[in-house]
């Protein structure tokens, strides 16, 4: 045996330790309670992550994935810049220990490392020697909570909860149930620490028993950061350190936004019965067809036809007669789409769309008009001009609260920016001139994931920033990483809609995802394919509801990708969900808030305040929590319904013995504890709850961010006999202002004592650009009966300022007379306009 050296470098504050076999180890401080540790042979390796040498593409036989020519041998590190912390060394007879104020290393002489948290000196884990196995390297540690339960590993499809399985960190592109999308190479335990692995290449962590977990990457080297915390909170809160603060979305992006590629296809008229006909303005129908086109991956597809020395295919793959309606020269008549509707054309144009959601009053937040592959902006002879034609059409969507975003294929930028060509893009262009707002990474582009998926990001983001006049950038991708988080949101890929199974493995997908540190996760509404059920789409856009983003991706389905595609019932239960997102935003943007900076998931598990041990029971996959307190238990399969839709929901589980949860429509309340069966769910209801003690900030309804009342201020109460608070956040929701401290706080609290309901509104603090402190206030408080008095800051409130009624849901009026949804018994009290920073408020309301 080789003898053991030491090298304690203090001003790093790193110890280095000579093992057998030529092997060394590492070991640094990057905060009191993260500790990094590689193993490695020969010389110190690079601290940049490594790659997979022969990183082969899993394409799954999609010819699409990593086609745009993107570079993959860069190497962007994800762990960011942190100051090496000291800690004490003491030498032992069989190694050494390391320590600071919250725990203890003891690294024997073999390599072996013991974790212990301090001051209690509780064994957490042990890590044994890593051993090397052909081109992997593997390393076992041993648990000492035998009730351990694992989490992360990014966003894995079907499965949030990991214990029990060999969990892959692998780049699949499957975006179906088990496939992999967006893996992480960081996993969490219930038993108080974490691991991130500092590497883009592939590997996987066993977690089939609760007290062995087994790491194993394809790796030379094992560089591995440790993550110790109370809570996942701490935990994450911690990742989020290490690899970057999750982006806050621009406010937006909570609202839906359209997709489709509006420069590339032509509409030819045809019969009513025709396979594909769709029913325009002109009362006339029309099929899609696109240009074949290598780009558009569309050479073999049938159901070809030509006009003019054009060839082209339907848009849509499918099999069905088609019926052409020819001119009197028998000829087909056709029109070319485009963005701005400039060519006669204006029906088949994007604008045209964003015309049809303000006709059919339905939230929009923003819009991609080129999501198509070989699609374009324009159809002109230069970029320059297609760059102008693009910013007129961000101009437009502008003008009604829109903002404009881009998808891309392939390269960002001119191969010669001194002589580019019409076809090619340039980033910086459209986002300083046509003012783009987003971009969405296509699987062409990013496919190769890994180190190539962060590059793209870095590009992407560098542009949207430097050139963006301060826009707040918005980037979707559907290959992610590590670190992703402070890049990009992410999306779960292309599934079918028109199914349940779509419904119920995406469920625990979020929750993957968000408990990954990828909490920014949205997804297709009635998946990108097929659809035609009105039923099973307007379930899926429900749940979906009460998730960050939501994704209209039209032109690939059997029919319209639109929430008023189906009109009728179904439009209108579409557009009193998505009004109810905009009026609960500054709920959301308060728990996305608190994701970021404190590291409470946006998206929990139900069991998340039961200490997550109740994970493993299988209805749990099928609802969530979003922020403290609203639970959703979507609809994810038919269980008794009828031909309306409607249905009941099995397996509800409310968590929190002690808590009491109400039914959000109807103000009914349930112990936690349970689990509902037979719950009611009509066609127009998905199952949400929200929690005793709550405080729910809302807004105005409206249908994107400039139609928001920033002179109002609502508040909603649902009081309980233990005394809640919250710190209320908002800010510009369109700038990186936040990033340097400029937004503002509002802490409220409740309680119900006896009689009376004692409410406190402190002052706002802090501050944006464009904030007015100048607000109403309007307090809504659920009471069981009328109240006798109410006093603000200590006068008697005339009766006149207050309401006492059952109230029904303001954004599911239009669903009477057939259906009227109560809320439960509310107290209206309205607060003068005054300055918010300058007044506190003290209510005591006698019943």
């Amino acid at each position: 045996m080789k003898k053991k050296t030491l090298s304690v470098n203090r001003y790093h504050s790193s110890l280095v330790l000579q093992l057998r076999n030529q092997w060394s180890v590492q070991v640094s401080f990057k905060a009191a309670n993260i500790f990094h540790v590689v193993y490695y042979q020969g010389p110190y390796p690079s601290h940049q992550p490594s790659i997979l040498k022969n990183n082969v593409v899993d394409t799954g036989g999609d010819r699409t994935i990593a086609t745009g020519h993107l570079d993959t041998k860069k190497v962007i590190p994800f762990i960011e810049t942190l100051p090496l912390q000291h800690f004490q060394v003491q030498s032992q007879k069989d190694g050494y220990l390391l320590q600071t104020k919250t725990l203890t290393l003891k690294i024997t002489t073999t390599g072996q490392i013991t974790c212990f948290t301090e001051p209690k000196h509780q064994l957490l884990f042990t890590q044994l020697p890593p051993q090397q196995q052909c081109d992997h390297l593997q390393a076992v540690i041993k648990v000492n909570d035998a009730a351990a339960h694992y989490f992360g590993g990014g966003m894995q499809n079907g499965h949030y909860d990991q214990t029990g399985r060999i969990l892959k960190i692998e780049n699949l592109n499957d975006w179906l149930e088990r496939g992999i999308t967006s893996p992480v190479p960081f996993v969490w335990s219930t038993a108080g620490f974490g691991i991130v692995n500092n590497t883009y290449s592939k590997g996987y962590y066993d977690l089939q028993q609760p007290q062995t977990m087994i790491v194993n990457f394809v790796d030379d080297k094992l560089d591995t950061y440790y993550l110790l915390g109370k809570n996942p909170q701490e935990i994450l809160q911690s990742y989020f350190q290490l690899t970057g603060l999750p982006l806050l979305l621009p406010k937006f992006a909570w609202y839906p936004a359209h997709l489709n590629a509006y420069n590339r296809d032509i509409w030819v008229e045809v019969t009513a019965n025709s396979a594909g006909a769709r029913l325009f303005e002109d009362g006339k129908y029309y099929k899609e067809y696109q240009p074949v086109n290598p780009k558009s991956f569309n050479e073999q597809r049938a159901g070809q036809i030509q006009i003019g020395q054009q060839n082209l295919v339907p848009a849509v793959r499918g099999n069905g007669e088609v019926n052409f309606i020819r001119d009197s020269q028998g000829q087909l008549n056709w029109k070319k789409e485009s963005l701005n509707g400039e060519k006669d054309n204006y029906q088949f144009s994007a604008r045209q769309i964003i015309e049809r959601y303000r006709q059919h009053q339905m939230p929009l937040g923003w819009f991609i008009p080129n999501d198509g592959y070989g699609a374009g902006y324009g159809q002109t002879q230069s970029l320059d001009q297609n760059i102008f034609n693009l910013k007129q059409f961000s101009q437009f969507a502008s003008q009604y609260g829109v903002k404009t975003g881009l998808w891309t294929q392939e390269n960002l930028h001119p191969q010669n920016p001194l002589h580019p060509t019409a076809d090619e893009r340039d980033l910086q262009k459209e986002v300083d001139q046509a003012q783009i707002a987003a971009v969405k990474t296509d699987v062409a582009w990013v496919g190769s994931g890994y180190q190539a998926g962060i590059n793209a990001l870095y590009d992407t983001i560098f542009y949207l920033r430097k050139y963006g006049h301060n826009q707040r950038p918005l980037v979707l991708t559907v290959d992610g990483w590590a670190g992703t988080q402070k890049y990009a949101a992410v999306w779960t890929g292309d599934q079918a809609g028109g199914t349940w199974e779509n419904i119920g493995y995406q469920i625990p997908t979020y929750l993957s995802s968000s408990l990954s540190g990828l909490a920014n996760v949205g997804s297709d509404i009635d998946g990108i394919y097929g659809g035609g059920h009105p039923i099973i789409q307007t379930r899926d856009l429900q749940w979906k509801s009460f998730t960050p983003l939501q994704l209209n991706m039209d032109g690939w389905g059997t029919e319209n990708k639109t929430p008023f595609t189906f009109g009728g019932r179904y439009e209108r239960i579409n557009r009193c969900y998505l009004k109810l997102k905009s009026q609960l935003l500054p709920y959301f943007y308060t728990a996305a808030y608190q994701n970021t900076f404190a590291g409470k998931p946006l998206l929990r598990p139900a069991a998340y305040t039961d200490n997550l041990h109740l994970t493993k029971t299988p209805d749990l996959n099928h609802e969530f929590l979003i922020g403290d307190n609203l639970l959703v238990a979507p609809i994810y399969q038919n269980t008794n319904m009828d031909v309306h839709g409607n249905d009941i929901r099995n397996g509800i589980y409310l968590p929190g013995e002690k808590d009491l949860w109400q039914d959000y429509f109807t103000g009914q309340t349930y112990q936690g504890g349970q689990v509902l069966n037979n719950f009611a769910a009509p066609l127009w209801k998905t199952p949400v709850f929200v929690k005793q003690g709550a405080i729910i900030p809302e807004n105005n309804l409206n249908n994107n961010p400039q139609e928001i009342n920033e002179q109002l201020r609502i508040l909603r109460f649902y009081p309980g006999k233990q005394k809640t608070q919250t710190d209320i956040y908002d800010d510009d929701g369109v700038s990186e202002d936040y990033l340097q401290g400029n937004g503002i706080h509002t802490v409220v609290s409740c309680q119900q004592k006896d009689n009376q309901i004692l409410i406190q509104i402190q002052p706002t603090t802090g501050n944006y650009q464009g904030f007015n402190p100048y607000k109403q206030t309007l307090l809504k408080v659920q009471l069981a009966q009328a109240p006798q008095q109410i006093f603000v800051n200590s006068k008697l409130l005339a009766t006149t300022n207050y309401q006492y009624a059952q109230e029904i849901l303001p954004a599911f009026v239009e669903l009477q007379p057939s259906v009227t949804v109560y809320l439960g018994n509310f107290l209206t009290i309205q607060i003068a306009r005054q300055d918010i920073t300058q007044t506190a408020l003290d209510i005591v309301i006698i019943s």
